[in-house]
């Protein structure tokens, strides 16, 4: 069931907890794969295990992402108040948070959340100059289309999610690679100025930007 809010911070409690609990997942399967020798292969995991379970980690960790801007952004509606202090002023006047997503939702089947140009486009149409929401989003709009391109690669492993997927690995390595990694290897790999930090990490630290940031 989706949760209702009162506030905003609560929500990002909650994601950072979430988040939290990712980040000690991965650690804790780094260090089992690192670990492992062939005296203690039933012990750790290998390198396919490692990158299935990267991919579940990320793809989660998504999931709670578009769970925190569901929440947030319903509460905006309503015009919550903002951590900076500055009016949130919404063009919608909703009774309470179920209705706040009724009104948002109209005859769609579903709102989606995955998608950052949506989200933006729907600040600007609900909230007054888009705040909070908008500049978050537009700061790091790059990253999360490439983020969301994974996250559908993941979900849907189809020909044009492969498209849109060989686009972030291009960008990457500056070329296609004769052999495609899978997302959950490609989530290993290190980005060049990031002080060897991999992909997954920069998702973290990402995400736990945007999150503190929007609220």
């Amino acid at each position: 069931m989706p949760r209702s809010r009162i506030k905003p911070s609560a929500a990002l409690s909650d994601f950072l907890c979430a988040l939290g609990r990712f980040e000690r997942f991965d650690a804790e399967n780094q260090s089992k794969f690192s670990t492992i020798s062939s005296s203690t292969r039933s012990m750790g995991i290998s390198k396919t295990q490692l990158h299935f379970l990267t991919e579940a980690i990320f793809f989660s960790t998504y999931r709670e992402f578009e769970n925190l801007i569901r929440d947030i952004f319903l509460l905006y509606s309503q015009e919550k108040s903002h951590s900076s202090r500055k009016k949130v002023v919404s063009y919608l006047r909703p009774n309470s948070f179920p209705h706040a997503e009724q009104l948002i939702q109209s005859s769609m089947p579903f709102l989606d959340w995955s998608s950052a140009d949506n989200v933006i486009a729907r600040s600007e149409l609900y909230l007054k100059d888009g705040f909070p929401i908008k500049l978050p989003y537009t700061s790091n709009l790059e990253s999360l289309r490439d983020f969301r391109k994974i996250r559908n690669h993941i979900a849907h492993n189809s020909s044009k999610s492969l498209d849109d997927y060989k686009k972030v690995i291009k960008k990457h390595y500056g070329t296609i690679p004769l052999r495609i990694p899978s997302p959950g290897e490609f989530l290993l790999t290190s980005k060049r100025g990031s002080s060897g930090k991999y992909i997954l990490l920069i998702f973290f630290d990402t995400l736990k930007k945007i999150a503190s940031d929007l609220v």
